[in-house]
């Protein structure tokens, strides 16, 4: 029963009910001529127009409530009832029952496209599996406190961010990074809540709270990137502001001045035309479906692992022609490791441990390859770190500065050092020893440097705080001509100023930690990697989730792919109006082709902007 009333109350059974007495009061117009008859097809069109337009009706009623006078169903509802005034029985409900015909495949695209993008981002469960004095309970997600641990079985999603205590498994990451294969892990790696675990079990302890893990963050990141418009949503918010009352205004004219100048146009053909223009002028095509395109481009961009923070950034990377570069973590891997050690009257166990204990808390990769040479480090009793130049800390009573050549040339100490060294220790205000640091360009930059070039980037640069040698050779090994070494943050940023001034637009690539005032100012900036970072989502425009270079690539053609989409959409909107509406003004057209050029125009841009959705590599 519950079924049937579902059914009955729905809009397709509306449609195919007030289309049966449609059809039945038009034969019975066009086949039995006698009065009675025709009242009774009269009776029969103003029922179908009610089980029709009813909706509508109310709708119409509502927006005249809230002074919303020009919206789609008020002219729907003008249109309808006054065809039915003028005699024009069957072009009344027609005009209505084309609408709604329209409106009910216009609203399956819509859906259809919610429901895509909703998938994409059914990523986060609502419950975990807590393992507590030997025991499972299942709890909400929203209450788990991080040192949690939890326990993550095969075909279940990973719901907050932990680390691996025991187990091993392979992860899933697709809905996260866009990754298509599964990656191995095991006691001490990390998974990130969205993950599924593929084959295995997984005893895991929480790093944070669930609405502070991957998964939330992504779902905010879409859910909010619908505030941020673009240029061209924008325009059709303004555009509709002044044009809808424009052509309404020219309706009134049109229904009420050629019959008082031109005898041969009737009372009837002028309101007639009047009315078609009205119908025609509907702006919900442009309203609805360049805003479906952004939807669109952002949902199919995030199942590739590339979060837009907002319509506004597809126009800013699609017109970008500078694309300017970080180096460590960014084109190499950012995993160093120490290649070669030279000591100078000191073992190297004590520079190592020097060295070890200094960099204790820092999280610079290149502080990384040295701690992993020390298991013992220890933590100093002072600790001072210099953003681009090194740290100064104090270890067993004994100064220790671990820097490049400009830190320790700014503290007088006097350094002979290969091109090739990246560290070095000095102890107690001499040098110590040096380190040989090695890194390498990930796999997959060259390629991805030679499409950008080949899909319109005129200009690649590096900007790096690393040394020239270093920076060079990386340069040298991706074909690239520009680029600028031994940079601190700030000089990052003003190198990036000269840029943006010499560029038509210019996106900033960097990891979302160190770069964070240069993504900031740049057109638009695009973090790598930085799902985990706080100033990667505070200050990139666009978030890829994973470390390859490649999605920047395809970052830019969805940017392009959507714009295009859009900018088809406002253009062929705008035509078939313009062309419907001039022959609406000469008495050409009638309500069936104002009903396309409004409804049917919406429904085929609608299904173009859902295009945006399908993404390719």
């Amino acid at each position: 029963m519950k079924a049937i009333k579902k059914y009955i109350s729905c809009d397709l059974f509306k449609i195919i009910l007030g289309t049966v007495v449609f059809i039945f009061a038009f034969v019975i117009e066009k086949l039995v001529q006698s009065s009675e008859m025709l009242i009774f097809s009269t009776v029969l069109y103003i029922t179908a127009l009610v089980i029709l337009g009813i909706g509508v009706f109310i709708d119409a009623v509502k927006g005249i409530l809230r002074r919303d006078l020009l919206d789609e169903k008020f002219l729907m509802s003008v249109a309808s009832i006054g065809a039915m005034i003028i005699g024009d029985m069957h072009e009344g409900v027609s005009v209505m029952l084309f609408f709604l015909i329209g409106e009910y495949f216009e609203h399956k695209a819509v859906n259809k496209s919610r429901k895509s993008i909703r998938s994409l981002m059914e990523i986060s469960p609502d419950e975990v599996t807590v393992f507590e004095n030997g025991a499972e309970e299942v709890q909400d997600a929203d209450g788990v406190e991080p040192g949690t641990t939890i326990i993550v079985k095969t075909g279940e999603r990973v719901a907050i961010d932990s680390v691996v205590e025991s187990g091993k498994a392979y992860v899933d990451t697709s809905a996260i990074t866009g990754e298509s294969l599964p990656r191995a892990v095991e006691a001490g790696d990390s998974v990130v809540s969205g993950s599924v675990v593929v084959d295995g079990i997984l005893i895991c302890t929480t790093v944070k709270r669930a609405e502070e893990s991957a998964a939330a963050r992504i779902l905010e990141l879409v859910e909010n990137a619908s505030e941020n418009k673009s240029k061209e949503e924008n325009f059709i918010t303004v555009f509709s502001r002044f044009y809808t009352p424009v052509v309404v205004t020219l309706a009134l004219l049109m229904a009420v001045l050629p019959p008082l100048f031109v005898r041969s146009v009737s009372w009837n053909e002028s309101i007639y035309r009047a009315l078609t223009f009205l119908v025609i002028s509907c702006p919900c095509a442009l309203v609805i479906s360049v805003p479906m395109a952004f939807f669109g481009g952002i949902g199919g961009a995030a199942s590739k692992g590339i979060l837009f923070k907002g319509g506004n950034t597809f126009s800013a990377l699609a017109s970008s022609d500078s694309f300017v570069f970080d180096k460590t973590g960014t084109l190499t891997s950012g995993e160093f490791s120490v290649s070669e050690i030279k000591c100078y009257d000191i073992s190297e166990e004590k520079l190592l441990y020097f060295a070890a204990s200094a960099e204790y808390g820092s999280t610079h990769p290149i502080a990384e390859s040295v701690k992993k040479c020390l298991k013992n480090a220890k933590m100093p009793e002072e600790y001072h770190e210099v953003a681009g130049r090194g740290v100064y800390a104090m270890v067993d009573d004994h100064r220790i500065m671990v820097g490049n050549l400009q830190m320790l040339e700014e503290n007088g100490i006097a350094v002979s050092a290969s091109e090739k060294t990246a560290l070095f220790v000095a102890v107690d205000g001499r040098l110590a020893g040096e380190f040989m640091i090695r890194d390498t360009v990930r796999v997959g930059v060259k390629e991805s440097f030679a499409e950008l070039k080949r899909i319109g980037a005129k200009r690649l640069v590096v900007l790096s705080g690393d040394r020239a040698a270093n920076v060079s050779e990386v340069a040298n090994s991706l074909d690239i001509d520009e680029y600028y070494a031994d940079l601190l943050p700030e000089q990052k940023y003003e190198n990036l100023e000269k840029i943006i001034a010499g560029s038509r637009a210019t996106a900033y690539v960097g990891d979302g930690i160190n770069d964070a005032p240069s993504l900031a100012r740049a057109d638009v900036g695009v973090a790598m990697g930085g799902i985990g970072s706080d100033s990667a989502i505070e200050a990139a425009d666009v978030v890829i989730m994973n470390d390859r270079i490649e999605k920047l690539v395809t970052a830019v053609k969805i940017s392009r792919r959507t714009i295009r989409i859009a900018k088809w959409n406002i253009a062929f909107a705008l035509f078939v109006k313009l062309l419907v509406l001039i022959l609406s003004a000469i008495g050409i057209a009638n309500m069936w082709l104002a009903v396309f050029a409004d409804v049917g125009v919406a429904v085929i841009a609608i299904l173009n902007a859902m295009r945006a959705l399908k993404v390719r590599e």
